[in-house]
């Protein structure tokens, strides 16, 4: 578990009174793990910190921002690239037929479908990539 292989919880049952107890620990690493925390405030506070140490007044920490927004939108349009390749072909159910009833053919047809989606984000992000220069 995340909570004891980093120490946290042991460190609040040695000191209560410092900490709060386990309780203040627990809610802690509860608002980490939270997605809100993971989705919003994390990528918030790194572009706070982007900007503030931006030595040329903002223009680096848009074209970073530019750049983040091109990968995320890659990542979508390979995905459904990908989805509209493949028809009613499903990973999730290749996945599970590999697994619990060791189909070697279903094992290999998802690892096609995983190369073919990361050739798609590849190519994708090399054109958008190269748009830029």
């Amino acid at each position: 578990m995340f909570c004891d292989s980093c120490g946290l919880v042991a460190l609040g049952r040695a000191f209560p009174v410092f900490l709060g107890g386990l309780n203040l620990v627990q809610k802690l690493l509860g608002i980490l793990k939270s997605r809100w925390f993971q989705f919003v405030i994390t990528p918030f506070l790194i572009f706070v910190w982007f900007w503030l140490t931006d030595p040329s007044g903002g223009a680096d920490t848009l074209l970073r921002i530019q750049l983040w927004a091109q990968a995320f939108l890659i990542t979508g349009v390979a995905y459904l690239l990908a989805k509209s390749m493949l028809g009613s072909a499903s990973s999730e159910s290749l996945y599970e037929a590999a697994l619990t009833s060791n189909n070697t053919a279903a094992g290999i047809a998802y690892a096609g479908i995983c190369l073919l989606r990361a050739i798609i984000f590849w190519g994708l992000l090399s054109f958008f990539s190269n748009v830029q220069r």
